[in-house]
């Protein structure tokens, strides 16, 4: 699966985004930045989600729990970083009680030990192939051997990546073993979201 993933800075920037994805893609991912997990920011506003779309919010913030209570019932998936969580258990059990769908993400230094024990718990793992907070960041390559050690450890586990997914590094991580590509600055930058989608679905039937 291809998931487009946008930031925004206000709603007008968000709507128009979420206006060309509409009939392109089913699953959008919202990227949100405080600035301080990440340098940069995006979403720190309340957002309106038109119908339409299903939505997973990836959040790239020092307190997501905090941001739990006010996304319920209008994303089905939250993506919690292990590096900001202090208590991996009771975060997920939050997100659970909230009614989300919820997947752990690994920045590329963080080992994929930190989300081993918790593979039974949740429903996927986001290995970030880039540094996270900022479109267009470099893709790196050395993030797809922890696809594959995920892999190894889960046939079953839902692997996403995320971070500069063209065709070409989209199809290597399709080998490596992922099933679902975030993809920002290759969609959302195109002049044809379309072509540019249809492009990854190719890469990585």
């Amino acid at each position: 699966m291809i998931v487009p993933a946008v930031i925004a800075g206000d709603q007008g920037e968000l709507s128009e985004l979420l206006s060309r994805l509409r009939g392109v893609a089913s699953r959008v991912m919202l990227d949100f930045m405080d600035g301080d997990f990440v340098p940069s920011t995006s979403l720190q506003f309340d957002p309106h989600l038109p119908p339409g779309l299903s939505y997973e919010a990836h959040l790239m913030v020092r307190r997501p729990v905090g941001y739990l209570s006010r996304l319920a019932g209008r994303v089905e998936a939250v993506i919690l970083h292990v590096e900001t969580l202090d208590d991996v258990g009771r975060a997920i059990a939050s997100a659970r009680r909230a009614g989300f769908r919820v997947m752990l993400a690994l920045s590329p230094e963080t080992p994929v030990e930190s989300v081993a024990p918790r593979l039974g718990e949740i429903d996927g793992v986001l290995v970030m192939t880039v540094e996270p907070g900022r479109y267009g960041a470099g893709f790196l390559p050395w993030t797809l051997e922890k696809v594959r050690a995920l892999r190894v450890m889960s046939s079953q586990v839902t692997i996403e990546v995320d971070g500069g997914m063209n065709p070409e590094n989209a199809r290597a991580a399709r080998q490596a073993g992922a099933d679902v590509f975030a993809s920002g600055s290759y969609i959302v930058g195109s002049e044809d979201v379309g072509r540019a989608f249809r492009e990854l679905e190719e890469a990585t039937l």
